[in-house]
């Protein structure tokens, strides 16, 4: 199995989505949102790592239609000559810290 695999994330909710599924909720949040859309990261911190690979560890907040919600993440990043910045994201995991307010 030679090629590369794709970006995937398991949601707080431990839906797996793929890349696209993940972009497509990201719009769709932002134009249902009225303008109230924001995402912050916090707590940044480098997790295990190797030559091409690291592990960075964060805290998410999000804004959304006046709704806070904030989750703890994991995401895996790879070197790659070929991506914007030399950096491709591979993987995301999140698990909830706050759910959404009703």
């Amino acid at each position: 199995m030679d090629e590369k695999p794709s970006f995937c994330m398991v949601a707080p909710d431990g839906q797996v989505l793929d890349r696209d599924a993940v972009l497509d909720h990201v719009r769709a949040s932002r134009a249902t949102s009225d303008g109230d859309f924001s995402i912050s990261i916090e707590d940044i911190r480098a997790g295990w790592q190797s030559d091409d690979t690291i592990v960075v560890c964060y805290i998410e907040a999000q804004q959304r239609g006046g709704k806070h919600s904030r989750r703890r993440s994991s995401a895996v990043f790879t070197t790659s000559s070929s991506a914007p910045n030399g950096v491709e994201w591979r993987h995301l995991h999140e698990t909830w810290l706050q759910m959404p307010e009703d």
